[in-house]
């Protein structure tokens, strides 16, 4: 069972998944945690750590490209049956993630998601393309709704589809490990509307794009849709 006797983390702390990832570790460490176990959910982990779920879900998504929990279908997530000295090394690197700087994160993304969208439009299935539209729909309904946290998971969501499209195993983790880092940046900068993007549209586009199997245009459009955001991160580097 997992130990509910933690400091609440507070909302304006800009790491608060990494004080989650810490509090793991701790518990692995003080044997609370074992490999092989499974985590509660979601839900109870954020009621846990007081936290909300999308925190969460950027610590267990760090963890998991890391290879230290692991999803299983219709079952839960699960800390891997590594030793736990094991595991200590590997959430040790997970939190040196802060050693990059934005403008590195976002030329990294740029060059990872535009292979993504080619390789989808070349490469996916037809259950590939069904998430990738359901993921649009979501993002869709969000941007209507105004209901921003929804639209930044969302958002991620559709990206994380599209590389899982790619059926390139690599390409689709180094996604998962840094753009939740981009997307946390995003929501403290308020980068959409600072670089005035039109990110609905184009999330159409792309998926016509790879639903039609056309992946050069479907690669330059991602160029394009990314573009903002490295001009804008690239920005931020010159005035440093």
């Amino acid at each position: 069972m997992i130990n509910n006797t933690h400091t609440p983390i507070s909302a304006e702390n800009p790491r608060p998944q990494d004080i989650i990832i810490r509090q793991i570790r701790q518990q692995l460490l003080s044997g609370v945690m074992q490999p092989g176990m499974r985590l509660p959910a979601e839900r109870k982990l954020a009621e846990q750590f007081g936290v909300g779920r999308t925190h969460v879900r950027e610590a267990l998504q760090n963890l998991e490209s890391y290879g230290i929990v692991e999803t299983r279908p219709q079952s839960g997530t699960y800390i891997v049956g590594l030793d736990v000295s094991a595991l200590d090394g590997l959430i040790a690197d997970v939190l040196r993630l802060d050693a990059y700087d934005f403008a590195s994160l976002a030329e990294m993304r740029v060059i990872l998601e535009v292979s993504a969208a080619r390789f989808c439009a070349e490469r996916r299935t037809t259950q590939q393309l069904e998430r990738i539209r359901l993921a649009l729909d979501t993002y869709l309904e969000a941007c209507a709704s105004g209901d921003d946290e929804k639209r930044h998971t969302s958002d991620f969501e559709f990206h994380r589809c599209i590389a899982a499209g790619s059926r390139n195993s690599t390409l689709r983790t180094m996604l998962q490990f840094i753009t939740p880092d981009i997307m946390r940046i995003y929501r403290k900068q308020n980068v959409c509307s600072i670089v005035g993007l039109n990110p609905a549209e184009e999330h159409r586009q792309l998926y016509e794009l790879i639903a039609a199997q056309r992946s050069e245009e479907a690669a330059d459009l991602m160029k394009r849709h990314l573009s903002g955001m490295l001009e804008y991160a690239l920005s931020l580097r010159e005035k440093e």
